[in-house]
């Protein structure tokens, strides 16, 4: 394996928001500023993606350790985060941000030229949670790329970016297209979702990534269907049936795939035949070399890279498997996701997850987006919360009762909601992830 991942480039061109492209020689031709070193941590946030993608071409191989930040972070996260890993440099073009190290510019940091990349770089990732500080999970170039696949010249796709490039899911976007060979269309991330698409499209995206909540969005906007799209890959949440169907639908052109990873564990597995969950034959042989296991309900992975190593961020068992804190049932031949360990929801003794609710009100007709929650009652104790962004022109009234009727048939009488309130969208995070409330 070579040392950086300068060595492994294969990307003609990034189109950046202006549609200006950004070539190979660009990208190689950028080198860490002298005084940062193999014994440096360095930091990045930079809202530019186009920028942060050269600043770790000129870092990796040269630096210690690279912490990747989001923008979207405000900034006690992240001087909370930059002192957590002992970072000495933070390369930000934001203003106010102090932190542990020395904030420096973009151009101040990256230079011009060409150094030796001698050294293996540690990548510090943080995990796309919808609540609490985020974690910090180390990883290498190697685990990262492990699933990067090497197109011909004459198949190379262009890739879309609509994800944060510092979230995992969408450095796996940025790899690929680095590495894979291709395009990668770097929209403006200041834009709206109408102007973003636009941009994808005239560009003439044929891949593009999201999760099931942006992909709902997207399905939302108009225009849509301009999209030239080859491959359609849903990932960071739960993919329910409904919105595999109305992707299959909108892009019959395209291939779905839903992929299954983590920032602990990296890319897991890929589903391919466009149903919900997984074959239970994926528990014997999951592709790309997984290994997977239930333990008590919950899914465990055990990366074909090996395990990341234990810490309190990540749980890892003596075999090398990895708590996903996705919890699994079986339906047949096949595993579904109920949703996430941690946001079960108890209603007089009566458990379930809000994924399992929002599943049947995201199959209505009218149903554009739902998110379920809960709040206490001094009466009940606590009640089932269901907002609902409504298709537009849609009879809301007929919505709501679609909605208790569907429920009333298909789930436990607790998990009915008791709230059923409109609104106009719904605050999702950098990752893409509706941003889940407290319970």
């Amino acid at each position: 394996m070579t040392t950086a991942l300068i060595d492994q480039i294969a990307l003609q061109e990034i189109i950046g928001a202006e549609a200006g492209a950004l070539l190979r020689d660009d990208l190689t031709a950028v080198s860490a500023a002298s005084d940062l070193t193999e014994d440096t941590t360095v930091a990045l946030c930079l809202t530019d993606p186009v920028e942060l993608i050269r600043a770790v071409i000129a870092l990796d191989g040269t630096v210690g350790t690279l912490l990747l930040l989001s923008s979207s972070l405000d900034a006690e996260t992240i001087e909370a985060l930059v002192a957590k890993v002992g970072a000495t440099t933070l390369i930000t073009d934001r203003d106010g941000l102090v932190a542990a190290g020395s904030a420096r510019a973009f151009d101040d940091a990256v230079t011009r030229g060409s150094r030796e990349k001698t050294k293996t770089t540690q990548w510090l990732m943080t995990t796309s949670g919808t609540t609490g500080i985020p974690k910090i999970i180390p990883h290498t170039l190697k685990s990262l790329t492990r699933s990067v696949y090497r197109f011909q010249p004459s198949d190379a796709p262009s890739w879309g970016l609509l994800y944060d490039p510092t979230r995992f899911a969408g450095l796996q976007v940025v790899l690929q297209a680095l590495i894979g060979g291709g395009r990668l269309i770097a929209t403006d991330t200041h834009g709206t979702l109408k102007e973003q698409l636009g941009q994808l499209a005239s560009n003439g995206v044929t891949f593009l990534s999201a999760t099931p909540t942006l992909w709902r969005r997207i399905l939302m906007t108009p225009g849509h269907r301009e999209l030239p799209l080859k491959q359609v890959t849903l990932g960071g949440e739960t993919a329910d049936q409904s919105t595999l169907d109305a992707l299959k639908s909108a892009f019959p052109e395209a291939r779905v795939t839903h992929i299954y990873a983590s920032t602990e564990a990296g890319v897991g597995f890929s589903v391919k035949d466009g149903k919900a969950g997984f074959p239970a034959s994926y528990l014997d042989l999951a592709p790309g070399g997984t290994k997977l296991k239930i333990v008590e309900g919950c899914l465990w992975l055990r990366p074909a890279t090996g395990a990341p190593q234990k810490s309190a961020e990540v749980e890892v068992d003596d075999a090398g498997y990895v708590r996903s804190g996705d919890m699994i049932e079986e339906a047949g031949d096949r595993l579904l996701f109920l949703g996430r360990e941690s946001g079960l929801i108890n209603v007089g003794g009566v458990k379930f997850y809000p994924e399992t609710v929002e599943d049947v009100l995201n199959s209505l007709e009218g149903v554009a987006l739902a998110q379920v929650s809960t709040k206490k009652s001094p009466i009940t104790g606590t009640l089932v919360v269901a907002e609902v962004q409504a298709e537009p022109e849609t009879d809301q009234a007929a919505v709501k009762a679609a909605i208790l009727e569907a429920c009333r048939e298909k789930l436990v009488r607790e998990a009915v909601p008791a709230v059923i309130r409109f609104v106009e969208g719904f605050e999702t995070n950098a990752a893409g992830k509706l941003v889940r409330k407290g319970k």
